[in-house]
């Protein structure tokens, strides 16, 4: 049997109209997960995800519930099918806390909760901050630190993920980045991205708001998870409680490191990655490596591809 890897995506996967291929096939599994969730965050988030408002998705505590909340029902969809189990797991930033749900490590309506608050601290944050995030395509991390180095002399840009060796995130005061982006421009970078995401996440801006996610994680069980989650800011698993709670605290002002993730991931000899989420994100991201077989489950016809390909052995 071929082994596998489930990676979860983070914010900025949303959009409305997302999963609606699925919703189409009047699947109970989507239904009752989405009313689940909407229960713990006082809001229908099936009506917010089919309809909008775009503006009210966008917002950091509706966009990472949602985006949660698509993962666990796919999740969820894959496991009524009798799909195989992937040998690790690993999410973005937000992500993973979808990668420790699925783990059986922290129980969803327990996640929700943590996401919910968490997306509004982030968002108090922003508020104080007028804040950019970027995605800086193809030039090398040290000139990405260069530029950041100039631009922070008074306020904070970060860098917030290291995508692969061609895409750096940054993010931080929103003038700080804007100035780090055009440095990155002068020092050879092909395209400077906006993201669609209103908050500083993962700069040091956020590391008052970390503060208030330590209450909330102290206050959660974490388990041991069942599958290996590799996580963010360590680049390692945890099966330790208390190791885990400190990692996704410092997680929130922390540079996500992915590409060493998917360096270890193919170093145990994982070639396929199934992103499990809204969107194909981390998919696309995988496209430039040849080694990696990488598949989506974003919409109903990408699932039953990659569901036909890992569980019935055919990687062609």
């Amino acid at each position: 049997m071929a082994l596998f890897a489930m990676l979860f995506p983070g914010q900025g996967s949303q959009y409305v109209g997302m999963l609606s291929s699925f919703f189409k096939k009047n699947n109970n599994i989507f239904k009752y997960t989405f009313d689940e969730a909407s229960h713990y965050v006082n809001h229908n988030l099936l009506k917010l995800i089919k309809e909008g408002p775009k503006i009210k998705l966008n917002e950091s505590s509706y966009s990472q519930v949602a985006i949660l909340t698509s993962s666990v029902s796919i999740y969820r969809f894959w496991k009524n099918q009798n799909g195989k189990s992937p040998s690790l797991i690993s999410g973005h930033s937000l992500g993973e806390y979808s990668a420790l749900v699925c783990s059986n490590a922290i129980k969803f309506s327990d996640a929700l909760k943590i996401v919910f608050l968490r997306g509004k601290i982030m968002q108090k944050t922003a508020m104080n901050h007028p804040s950019l995030m970027q995605a800086i395509i193809d030039i090398d991390k040290k000139k990405v630190e260069k530029a950041c180095l100039i631009a922070s002399k008074k306020k904070v840009v970060s860098l917030a993920s290291i995508n692969s060796n061609n895409q750096i995130v940054i993010s931080g005061d929103k003038s700080a980045v804007y100035e780090a982006g055009l440095h990155c421009k002068k020092f050879g970078a092909k395209c400077i991205l906006n993201l669609n995401i209103n908050t500083p996440a993962h700069s040091q801006l956020m590391k008052p708001a970390a503060e208030k996610l330590k209450k909330i994680l102290q206050l959660t069980t974490i388990y041991s998870p069942k599958i290996p989650v590799i996580n963010n800011v360590d680049v390692k698993y945890e099966n330790n409680s208390k190791n885990i709670k400190n990692a996704l605290t410092r997680q929130i002002y922390s540079t996500v490191r992915w590409k060493e993730i998917i360096d270890l991931i193919q170093n145990k000899k994982i070639f396929i990655m199934l992103e499990v989420g809204p969107s194909q994100i981390l998919t696309n991201l995988n496209k430039k490596n040849k080694k990696i077989i990488s598949l989506s489950t974003n919409n109903l016809k990408n699932f039953l591809e990659a569901f036909q390909k890992i569980n019935k052995g055919n990687h062609e």
